[in-house]
């Protein structure tokens, strides 16, 4: 990973690029934010530049037999620890079992967030990184170094550590081997065990500027009003903008739902109704729980309008049209039973009951609560 591949953050490369410059790299370091702002990047960079034997003045050279292993994620003085899940029937228990689906993970999206890694392994399973890491980190880091002067191992999600592995980790920060670099990436300092964060240089790593994100955008073609919805939306994360320009279209379809069937609800024309839940019907049973959950997402914003907040909404131009006139029978009346109706809707399909049936007796419903006076 070059500095020059990484969104932003110009001023965290910099600080990175000057430890190494002035042969001060600490040997312990934590970077922390948010999901999506760039620190596993970062963290590989910044690998790439410690080991590189042709650094350039700001990057790495991208060329030598060091770069060149970097980019394959495969350079054996790169060690990597990771949140998995146990699989013992297939003798998966270390992350060292699971290293091929994470560099192919990492490569083809840099801004990998937990949840996608482990829902490419196990979906519907927790992460974590067990006990017996702990003696797989030692047996890796009581080699010397294969090819470089520094090994160097990332250490993705600490806060996944169990105890008795963190404390493994804690000793040889402790007494650390020579030319040994420790980058912790985390979301959540905080789960860190105190006594390991005290032993590290902590690097906040900020929100992606706007303006990095609205270039990304033009790149991609996003400009204009929805350029300014998604980089609202994202709040300085590029995965969760990328999660929008994925769900965009969908979202797009959800409202355009969403709009008919606050209409039908106001009106109740039957044969429309059914036509409406036969489309909603189709959708499978994820698919009508994304649905609700946006529904509810458009209540909580035209709440937000009626209540003139308009600075604080996070909707699409064609959305706020639509709430200029819907917010008005929005109120603290009717919002909380209206929210309260549709997470019923979604239990109940949750636990598999006819999604027609649940869908047109809460559209009925929705005809009494929207008619409710403030």
């Amino acid at each position: 990973m070059l500095f020059f591949e990484i969104i932003g953050q110009d001023e965290i490369k910099q600080r990175l690029i000057q430890t190494v410059k002035k042969g001060r790299i600490p040997h312990a370091q934590l970077f922390c934010g948010i999901s999506g702002v760039g620190k596993l990047p970062l963290a590989l960079a910044y690998a790439q530049y410690i080991c590189c034997t042709d650094r350039q003045s700001d990057d790495s050279c991208g060329k030598c037999p060091s770069c060149v292993k970097f980019a394959k994620l495969i350079h054996p003085d790169l060690h990597f620890v990771f949140p998995i899940v146990k699989n013992e029937a297939k003798k998966l228990t270390v992350c060292n079992d699971f290293l091929p689906e994470f560099r192919q993970q990492v490569l083809e999206n840099p801004y990998l967030t937990e949840d996608e890694w482990i829902t490419s392994i196990a979906e519907g399973k927790q992460g974590q990184i067990y006990t017996n890491e702990g003696d797989e980190i030692i047996r890796k880091l009581s080699f010397k170094a294969y090819e470089s002067e520094y090994k160097v191992m990332i250490i993705w999600q600490p806060e996944k550590m169990h105890e008795s592995c963190a404390n493994r980790v804690l000793k040889i920060i402790e007494e650390p081997s020579e030319k040994t670099v420790f980058i912790l990436v985390s979301n959540q300092p905080e789960e860190i065990i105190a006594t390991i964060q005290s032993r590290l240089q902590r690097i906040n790593i900020p929100p992606i500027a706007d303006s990095c994100l609205y270039e990304r955008l033009s790149e991609r073609g996003v400009v204009g009003d929805d350029a300014d919805f998604f980089v609202r939306s994202a709040q300085g994360s590029w995965s969760a903008l990328r999660g929008l320009l994925e769900a965009h279209e969908t979202q797009q379809e959800y409202f355009r739902l969403f709009v008919i069937m606050m209409r039908l609800a106001w009106t109740v024309d039957v044969k429309e109704i059914r036509d409406l839940i036969e489309t909603l019907a189709s959708f499978g049973r994820e698919g009508q729980k994304s649905f609700l959950e946006e529904a509810q997402r458009q209540l909580r914003e035209n709440f937000i309008l009626r209540l003139g907040h308009w600075q604080l909404n996070f909707l699409t131009k064609e959305q706020e049209a639509f709430a200029q006139n819907f917010s008005k029978v929005i109120n603290e009346a009717n919002i909380i039973p209206i929210m309260e109706e549709m997470q019923l809707a979604a239990a109940q399909i949750e636990q598999n009951a006819n999604a027609k049936i649940v869908f047109f007796d809460m559209i009925l419903v929705l005809n009494r609560l929207l008619k409710t006076k403030k």
